[in-house]
């Protein structure tokens, strides 16, 4: 018999997830609720409303994404360790046979928690980190006292030998300590990426924009550390529609803590209600949506040179303009940074 490691079984499941237009995965977040107030979050409230999801809801909300025969759930936030019924969630997402990825910034992660995550076989913990002194890591949180708790937290996660993943989201703050963050992540045992971008706040708020790099900066950590960049999907297209190549609506899709299923967590439409229909409803609105999206006379990519190395998507464009064809002149501007160096890197090139 014929047996395939983690990582081919996944991707395999993806690629005829793409082919049957079928979802093989969801990110759920369970609360806007969090410890922190990131300065760079696209988190539209940090705290949790009344009218969040209750645990019952959820509850049937799994039950549905499974018989939809989703794969992969990714519990997120806010933070999702402070729902009191993060453990009752986790357990019937188990029960109904979800391979479980938790998105947490580990400070609430306690001994007795990592048991949990043990008894539930959750498959891949995504810890952010956001500096590797007190200093920049609380300039970033807004939280005295967070730092300590985030190393705490870690330890415990490096004790129980959990599968671990630390992303660091790189800002105007943090990004001196860039290799100083790799450094402690790896002395643990576990592996480090990166990500450059910072967006608009879901509700179009631009504030977390004035701590994004300059392109000039990109350009140079990526040529440092570039095999630790974190990508969510593969750099070919992830769609059968050339406008919107990524797997939104393809193959993956998100849920709000309202119980609005949604193209993904930076992609807040169509905004269908869980509460008034289905999960199997939902998923038929958003290929819809997809496939009814079309570029409009602002539409420049497939002229643009620089293309290939274009991080923007169509979300980014929506959140920020209204309009998924706007090409974003901060992209532009790394793309072709980006164009530029490659073409200088390319060995052909006559020297």
């Amino acid at each position: 018999m014929k047996q395939l490691d983690r990582e081919s079984y996944l991707a395999a499941v993806t690629s005829k997830a793409l082919q049957t237009r079928r979802p093989e995965g969801v990110t759920f977040e369970l609360t806007y609720g969090c410890n922190f107030k990131c300065v760079h979050c696209y988190n539209p409230t940090h705290r949790a409303l009344p009218y969040e999801l209750t645990t019952s809801e959820i509850c049937e909300i799994l039950n549905q994404i499974a018989d939809l025969g989703v794969l992969t759930v990714t519990f997120t936030g806010g933070e999702p360790s402070v729902r009191p019924d993060i453990d009752d969630i986790l357990r019937h997402a188990r029960q109904q046979g979800l391979i479980i990825h938790l998105m947490t910034n580990a400070t609430r992660i306690t001994p007795s928690f990592t048991d949990l995550l043990h008894e539930v076989g959750v498959s891949q913990i995504e810890v952010s980190i956001y500096g590797a002194t007190e200093t920049v890591y609380e300039q970033m949180t807004a939280i005295p006292g967070s730092y300590r708790q985030f190393r705490q937290g870690l330890l415990n996660l490096a004790a129980a030998a959990l599968p671990v993943v630390v992303r660091m989201p790189v800002t105007t703050i943090n990004h001196e300590e860039i290799q100083a963050c790799r450094q402690l992540v790896e002395s643990l045992y576990m592996k480090f990426q990166y990500c450059l971008e910072i967006m608009t706040t879901i509700t179009g708020d631009r504030t977390p924009l004035q701590y994004r790099l300059a392109s000039e900066e990109k350009v140079r950590i990526d040529q440092e550390l570039l095999p630790h960049r974190w990508t969510e999907t593969s750099e070919e297209s992830c769609s059968n529609n050339p406008f919107i190549e990524c797997a939104c609506g393809q193959s993956r899709f998100a849920i709000t803590p309202y119980g609005e299923m949604n193209l993904c967590t930076a992609f807040p439409i169509p905004r269908y209600n869980l509460r008034a229909g289905s999960v199997k409803e939902g998923w038929e609105m958003l290929k819809l949506t997809v496939d009814q999206a079309h570029p409009s006379q602002q539409y420049e990519c497939p002229t643009c040179d620089a293309r290939p190395h274009c991080r923007q998507g169509r979300s980014d464009a929506w959140l920020e303009t209204g309009d998924m064809s706007s090409c974003l002149p901060h992209y532009k501007e790394w793309a072709q940074l980006e164009h530029h160096t490659h073409a200088l890197l390319d060995p052909r090139r006559p020297r």
